[in-house]
């Protein structure tokens, strides 16, 4: 399936209904009016039923538990504990059209989050998450800093700005790797070789402590 690997997102208020709808990076706006603008442009064009179902989540506020599917957003400024993460890869891996799955945003954190089959979690800017476990079928696109990442078949995304520190790949795991990112002590493990374990090596990324190597157009760890 394609991949998209330059794209941003941000959220844009829609005053008319009230909530933080997700729009890429190329939908400019210019003041409120405009905003309301893009995003019910973007609904009509999509005709996507979670920008109805939003969840933010915010600062100081802490969440314990909870699943999201069906193309919900849970937008995150605050806290989450435990979510489980069954929506938002509908249109295919780290592909600008998908909505629905959770959206850390600056400030915000989440831990020991579940991504399941369909599932999407975005680490915008300035966000933190830790072990997250992400199963086949499942992604983790990380612009902002994430710890001790397990993919258990799901794949990780990096793009520019992000810090990953701890990511284990197990079989048939994806970590995605560009340029202007940094990942620290990732881990390959074999399966098939038991408990032996190995640094791995991407060109394109700063590893801690190993040789940089210059980047190629596009570079995937891959068991």
């Amino acid at each position: 399936m394609k991949r998209h690997l330059n794209t941003s997102y941000r959220l844009v208020w829609n005053h008319i209904t009230g909530t933080l709808v997700v729009a890429s990076e190329l939908a400019r706006s210019r003041g409120k009016r405009a905003g309301v603008a893009v995003a019910l442009s973007l609904a009509a064009v999509m005709s996507v039923p979670a920008l109805a179902a939003d969840i933010v989540v915010r600062p100081g506020e802490t969440v314990n538990g909870g699943t999201l599917a069906n193309h919900d957003n849970q937008i995150v400024f605050g806290t989450t504990n435990g979510m489980t993460i069954s929506t938002g890869l509908e249109y295919g891996p780290d592909n600008e059209a998908n909505t629905g799955g959770q959206w850390v945003q600056d400030g915000g954190t989440a831990n020991k989050t579940t991504v399941t089959s369909g599932g999407l979690q975005r680490v915008n800017p300035g966000g933190s998450v830790s072990d997250t476990v992400i199963s086949a079928g499942g992604g983790q696109s990380l612009q902002g800093r994430a710890v001790n990442t397990t993919l258990n078949g799901g794949e990780q995304w990096m793009h520019e700005g992000a810090i990953a520190t701890g990511t284990v790949i197990n079989d048939k795991g994806w970590q995605v790797v560009k340029p202007g990112t940094v990942a620290t002590d990732t881990v390959v493990n074999t399966g098939a070789e038991g408990d032996r374990m190995q640094k791995t090596v991407i060109p394109g990324s700063l590893f801690a402590g190993m040789p940089y190597a210059q980047p190629s157009i596009k570079t995937v760890a891959r068991l």
